[in-house]
């Protein structure tokens, strides 16, 4: 359950994350901004205070933060990719349907972490 629970954690501040980069359209403070998305995404790190205070481990399930963190940044540009699908330039359909590619591949990696015990015990300890 614990790695369900990192992975949430890492979609939700992930999708945090991008919402605020694709919002963002005064860069001119651009130091504040990046303060902001630097201090949301090691927001997991509280985990490793908790595993410390608690003396228990998350053991593998700390790397489903990072993973949750990738998964949501490639769902979320997901309407990027179809604007480039529909572009008239080969180049940008391309990459259009590449990112389709991504996001069903990285979509089956993150359900293999999650469903199968033995892909759970590549990740480190």
């Amino acid at each position: 359950m614990g790695h369900l629970g990192m992975l949430a954690l890492g979609v939700f501040i992930g999708s945090l994350i991008c919402i605020a980069v694709r919002k963002t359209t005064n860069w001119s403070d651009a130091a504040k901004v990046v303060v902001a998305l630097i201090g949301a995404a090691l927001s997991g790190t509280v985990f490793t205070f908790i595993e410390k205070i608690l003396g228990t481990s998350l053991g593998a399930a700390m790397f489903m933060y990072p993973v949750g963190l990738a998964w949501s940044l490639v769902w979320l540009y997901a309407d990027q990719s179809i604007e480039h699908i529909k572009s008239t330039d080969s180049n940008q359909r391309t990459a259009g349907w590449l990112h389709i590619a991504g996001i069903i591949l990285g979509t089956i990696f993150v359900l293999l972490l999650l469903l199968s015990e033995s892909f759970r015990a590549l990740l480190p300890k």
